[in-house]
């Protein structure tokens, strides 16, 4: 009896910590078919593409947990790969998508490792309904990319700081070591946003010292259940050289039934102070569809329009894409 209830206890006690803690396996993985035509180059190009380059999204598959530590605090993880669908090659870094551990509990989140930056959740808030923020967006491949390149999504050696939503507010602040004794290259950035039901708005701001830029953007959506709106205006204020961007992207979502339909405009000129430099333009403009053949599985269809001019007014890019494919969630 006396080794029952021994037993008995011991399985209790472990049921008790499985069920305090937890791991998941997830992932994703993209493929379409379609045409790249570059009209500078003269070139044009049918092939396979993986998600990030031709469709929705990158592939991914990922590991993540959480462990309840009582009194409302847990601590969680999340190791995210990145990798090629048509090669099976994994992207580098290994776990490009993040690599990350977190407190979380009444005092909102500390969060250390490689993630996304905040700045990045608002860039990617004002392209939500912007052909699904995916390769097709309008703004995609060299439209918000200035003469200073485009901002970091993610920082190395990251300490991470999220308020709880209080009242529809929330926060959040990045800062990244540059681990460099020889200079100061750290970076650094800030969000402010609220949020109310199908209303959400955002401002955020970006340091990035190594490179000498500093990014500004202004961004929201709404959905308004027949058809859903984004909306992003951008600023980089770079040096004398690389001048300065001023960016904005449009786009709309419109459901109907298993299907969604979607287009999306963005347009940057780049601003040189050098005295008589002109300025560098682009623009973009995509179209898109997606149909969901279950919660998880989605067959879509997306078409993109790039244009990049430089301050002499000569095209330094001019791509046309199309593509047709499927991804799958698990």
């Amino acid at each position: 009896m006396k080794k029952s209830v021994i037993a008995m206890a011991a399985m209790l006690a472990a049921g008790a910590a499985l069920a305090q803690s937890s791991v998941t396996l997830y992932g994703r993985v993209d493929l379409s078919v379609g045409n790249l035509k570059d009209k500078v180059k003269n070139t044009s190009t049918t092939q396979m593409f993986q998600g990030g380059d031709g469709g929705l999204t990158t592939s991914r598959w990922g590991l993540r947990g959480t462990e309840d530590l009582g009194g409302g605090l847990k601590a969680a993880f999340k190791l995210e790969n990145r990798f090629n669908a048509d090669t099976g090659a994994s992207q580098d870094p290994y776990f490009k998508g993040e690599s990350s551990l977190s407190l979380t509990g009444g005092f909102g989140e500390v969060k250390l490792g490689r993630s996304t930056t905040v700045y990045d959740d608002v860039r990617a808030l004002g392209q939500k309904f912007d052909v699904f923020d995916s390769a097709f967006t309008a703004s995609s491949n060299g439209v918000f990319k200035g003469a200073g390149g485009d901002y970091a999504s993610r920082f190395d050696n990251k300490i991470s700081y999220y308020t709880p939503v209080m009242g529809g507010f929330y926060a959040g602040l990045d800062f990244a070591f540059d681990e460099d004794a020889t200079k100061s290259a750290d970076r650094h950035a800030l969000k402010l946003g609220y949020k109310d039901k199908a209303f959400e708005i955002a401002l955020a701001h970006q340091n990035e010292k190594d490179k000498g830029d500093k990014y500004t953007a202004l961004a929201g959506s709404y959905d308004f259940g027949s058809f859903a709106l984004s909306a992003v205006y951008n600023h980089r204020n770079g040096s004398a050289a690389n001048g300065d961007d001023n960016e904005y992207a449009l786009g709309v979502t419109v459901p109907v039934g298993a299907w969604s339909l979607s287009a999306g405009y963005a347009h940057a000129k780049t601003k040189k102070s050098t005295a008589g430099a002109k300025d560098g333009k682009a623009h973009g403009f995509a179209l898109g569809a997606t149909y969901a053949l279950s919660k998880r599985t989605r067959l879509y269809a997306g078409y993109r329009d790039v244009v990049v001019k430089n301050a002499a007014g000569a095209k330094t890019k001019d791509e046309r894409l199309y593509a047709v494919g499927v991804r799958h969630d698990f």
